[in-house]
C-alpha cells in the first residue's frame, strides 16, 4: 500500500509492476519495459514518490511513482528477492 492507503503495487511474473485504486481497484499505471525477468518484490517509497521493483534479473530498479519512469538501476550479482526502503527512505534494502 501506499502510505496513504489510496493505491496498491503488485509485483508479476509477467516482468511489470501495476499500481491499482485501492478504493476502485481500477489499474492506475503498468510499469515495464526494463527488468528481463519475473519480479520479485515492490514497495512504496514513504513518502508515496516512489516505488521500488526487485527481479530475477539481478537488479532493483527505483523509479517515480506517478508515472513509472525510472530514476535509478541497481545492479546485483544474483536474484534479488525482495527489497525496502529505510524508514526515512534515505537508503535501499
Amino acid at each position: 500500500f501506499s502510505p496513504d492507503g489510496k493505491r496498491i503495487v503488485t509485483a508479476g511474473g509477467d516482468r511489470k509492476a501495476r499500481v491499482f485504486s485501492a478504493e476502485t481497484g481500477e489499474c492506475l499505471l503498468i510499469i515495464e519495459g526494463e527488468h528481463t525477468d519475473e519480479l520479485t518484490c515492490c514497495c512504496f517509497s514513504h513518502d508515496g514518490k516512489y516505488v521500488l521493483t526487485s527481479s530475477y534479473d539481478k537488479t532493483t530498479r527505483l523509479r517515480n511513482a506517478t508515472d513509472g519512469t525510472l530514476v535509478k538501476t541497481l545492479r546485483h550479482t544474483d536474484w534479488v528477492r525482495s527489497c525496502a526502503f529505510s524508514f526515512d527512505d534515505k537508503l535501499i534494502v
